[in-house]
């Protein structure tokens, strides 16, 4: 994880803590998806004070920093409804080949008014942890909690004059804060059996899946044979290099700095 990413979760819990609900033995519960923490990143278990929480890390295979290891990947038999008064999640969602099953566990497994922090990226190269699947955009989490029931309390995009000045703003964060309605709010009527339908066809394993990152065929082999053909290659890096240049210089602010309403 990118400092920039470890900085937005340590404001989340620094801002949002006290609005946390509190836990059944004093301690609030800590859930983190996608918690395995690889030889030199950073991890956000160092925010977690022991004293004043309760941590678990979930992850799809063992390793450092992993508590749960669930039998099906999307859907957690081995944690149960209303356990966690708080869950988090950073650089994960792009690898999940199917994001909304987990945001629908997350919401199953927060109490009313737990709250959820997920950090995602809207851009950088290809990284295959094992998988890479998808980016995140301005009105991605909007949609995201209207599906799976839960209240969007903060999002953000990092914008232009940002991502040129933190370390890790080539992947544009893209940041939600959310929380599980309590339950007598009226809010998002019919969530709890639209959650189960979402994870319905997952619970027998479902989701097994090759990843096809290229094949080539007629249509591919043609496009490629109508391009030019370059006199030198440009090294890889170099190559990055431009496309970023390109990135700051020309994307249009409106994407990243909406402006208020007037």
């Amino acid at each position: 994880m990118h400092p920039s990413s470890y900085s937005k979760m340590e404001s989340f819990f620094r801002t949002y803590e006290e609005k946390l609900p509190s836990g059944p033995v004093g301690k609030r519960r800590v859930l983190e998806i996608g918690s395995q923490s690889y030889e030199g990143q950073m991890s956000y278990r160092r925010l977690i004070d022991a004293q004043r929480y309760d941590y678990t890390g979930l992850d799809l295979s063992n390793g450092s920093n992993v508590d749960v290891v669930p039998a099906m990947p999307f859907v957690w038999k081995e944690l149960s409804e209303g356990s966690f008064e708080c869950c988090i999640s950073g650089q994960s969602f792009e690898h999940n080949p199917f994001f909304w099953v987990t945001a629908s566990e997350i919401a199953r497994v927060l109490v009313p008014g737990g709250y959820l922090c997920l950090i995602a990226p809207a851009a950088g190269p290809v990284h295959r942890y094992p998988i890479d699947c998808w980016r995140f955009y301005p009105d991605s989490w909007s949609a995201l909690c209207a599906l799976v029931g839960l209240e969007l309390i903060e999002t953000y995009l990092e914008p232009d004059s940002v991502a040129a000045t933190v370390a890790g703003g080539e992947w544009r964060d893209a940041m939600l804060i959310a929380r599980k309605p309590p339950a007598d709010s009226g809010l998002f009527p019919g969530a709890a059996k639209r959650r189960a339908g979402i994870t319905a066809p997952f619970e027998t394993g479902f989701g097994a899946f090759e990843p096809v990152t290229y094949r080539a065929g007629p249509a591919i082999e043609d496009y490629l044979g109508s391009l030019p053909l370059p006199r030198s290659r440009v090294p890889l890096a170099d190559l990055r290099r431009r496309l970023s240049r390109i990135i700051y210089s020309r994307c249009e602010t409106a994407i990243f700095e909406p402006k208020e309403p007037s």
